[in-house]
């Protein structure tokens, strides 16, 4: 019986698709610098966003083995600690959907993000049942101060022409 049950735990998990180097096939080997805990801090408003925001945690953990997720919801001991989280981050996902902007939170995270120059990426959602908005609808939400820094492609990882990505639910995860 428990034979079984560990053959079929490995077959099921064997059938994931990982993230694989291209020079050699191989999972990455993840690595953070002393002051990091996370890999990832994903930031997201819990009214319009927090299913998806779950959803991205649990598909990178999948595609990249031993990755450090950071979501509130599951990770945060101490809403006092929130900007201590984003500095133990290597870098801020955020999350854009409706309201995203107006969320104390949400600022206190970003704000800290800019100020100590952490590179972001940007995931929004477009599925207005699910909180979607156009990227432009979410740059014009964005308080002045703060646009350029976070909507600027040159300062941002990964994201050629300017524009973040778009989020698409992949029903594996």
């Amino acid at each position: 019986g428990l034979l079984l049950v560990a053959w079929l735990v490995y077959t099921a998990a064997s059938r994931v698709p990982t993230l694989r180097l291209v020079a050699n096939a191989m999972e990455p080997v993840l690595t953070l610098r002393p002051q990091h805990e996370w890999h990832v801090h994903v930031s997201h408003i819990w009214s319009s966003g927090q299913d998806q925001a779950a959803n991205i945690k649990r598909a990178l953990q999948v595609i990249l083995p031993g990755s450090r997720i950071f979501l509130d919801v599951d990770d945060l001991a101490d809403i006092s600690a929130l900007e201590s989280e984003i500095g133990q981050s290597a870098l801020v996902l955020m999350f854009l959907s409706k309201g995203y902007f107006s969320s104390r939170n949400c600022l206190r995270e970003i704000r800290c993000a800019v100020q100590l120059r952490k590179p972001i990426v940007l995931v929004h959602e477009a599925n207005e049942a699910k909180g979607g908005l156009t990227l432009e609808e979410s740059m014009s939400e964005c308080p002045d101060e703060l646009r350029d820094r976070v909507f600027d492609s040159r300062r941002r990882l990964g994201m050629a022409g300017g524009g973040a990505l778009q989020w698409r639910p992949i029903a594996v995860f």
